[in-house]
């Protein structure tokens, strides 16, 4: 989860899920593939037919990818440990 990237200094490593919706009006779809050459995102997915705000205008296609990535992502409960 983390880089060292020199004696002192580490890298936090976040894995992402992109999903893009293929009738954005305001970025294109070229636009987000780009971020596909980042080392950390995981997964990037096309929405059919769905705009600019993905989790507004079509939550039953967004949720069950979030909760897909998240469990995919999760520590089991065995493992966790809380710190308060």
């Amino acid at each position: 989860m983390f880089r060292q990237r020199s004696m002192f200094f580490y890298v936090l490593i976040a894995y992402t899920l992109i999903a893009w919706g293929d009738k954005d009006p305001w970025e294109s779809i070229e636009l987000g593939r780009a971020y596909v050459d980042f080392d950390t995102v995981e997964d990037f997915v096309v929405l059919p037919n769905v705009g600019h705000c993905p989790q507004d205008e079509a939550p039953h296609l967004v949720n069950p990818l979030v909760e897909s990535f998240v469990s995919h992502h999760s520590k089991s409960p065995a493992n966790a440990s809380t710190t308060i």
